[in-house]
């Protein structure tokens, strides 16, 4: 029986991937002009929080206020360019607090931009706990393997839900099912069918039929 579930943020909970890689597209044009990055770098990167990215690609120019900076224009686009979750989200996350399933986000990003999309799309009170990345590695599976820790729970009673192939790879280091949300215009298709073919999802009411059928009878 599935107790915990938790999810990525970014192209999961919300269309959120392009908005990110907007910020980024800012900041690195404003001071690496034309040595900055292409968003396929900096989204192969993602996983990371926001400060690795940019410590990642900046080195030793990195400056804190840089971060900052990132997180203002976060707030002030957020409107624009990323204004809800996706449709049926909410509906989803009510489905499984109906049926007290502990619900999670375990996100790359920084608790600053974190805390900025939860309180803007209102949808924090949803969770119990939201554990945000580090700048030292996109590998999440030591933090599923805290989170259970701090649940006490088993490897068989938490899924994970996210939208990228690093999602599967960590889930399954830490022996965790992991189900592949594609219903997002920035999702991986191809690369997720590949590594993840039979849990994978192109729409929040597929994943919702899933789980009502096959975790939370």
């Amino acid at each position: 029986m599935i107790k915990l579930i938790s999810f990525d943020f970014d192209g999961t909970l919300a269309d959120s991937v392009d908005f990110c890689l907007e910020v980024f597209d800012i900041i690195f044009k404003k001071y690496m002009k034309e040595k900055a990055p292409s968003r396929e770098d900096i989204f192969g990167c993602f996983g990371m929080n926001e400060e690795g990215v940019l410590r990642h690609f900046m080195g030793k120019d990195y400056k804190e206020e840089y971060m900052k900076e990132f997180a203002e224009y976060h707030k002030e686009l957020h409107g624009k360019k990323c204004p809800d979750v996706f449709p049926h989200i909410r509906e989803l996350l009510d489905f499984l607090k109906e049926k007290g399933v502990i619900l999670t986000i375990l996100t790359g990003r920084s608790a600053m931009t974190a805390n900025i999309s939860l309180e803007y799309l209102k949808i924090k009170d949803y969770f119990s706990f939201v554990q945000t990345g580090t700048s030292k590695t996109n590998d999440k599976s030591f933090l599923l393997k805290e989170l259970m820790e701090k649940y006490s729970l088993t490897e068989k009673e938490v899924l994970y839900i996210g939208d990228g192939v690093s999602d599967v790879t960590s889930s399954r280091k830490a022996n965790i099912e992991c189900l592949s949300a594609a219903w997002a215009k920035s999702a991986r298709m191809e690369a997720l069918k590949e590594i993840n073919s039979s849990l994978l999802f192109t729409s929040v009411k597929e994943m919702q039929n899933f789980l009502a059928e096959q975790f939370l009878k």
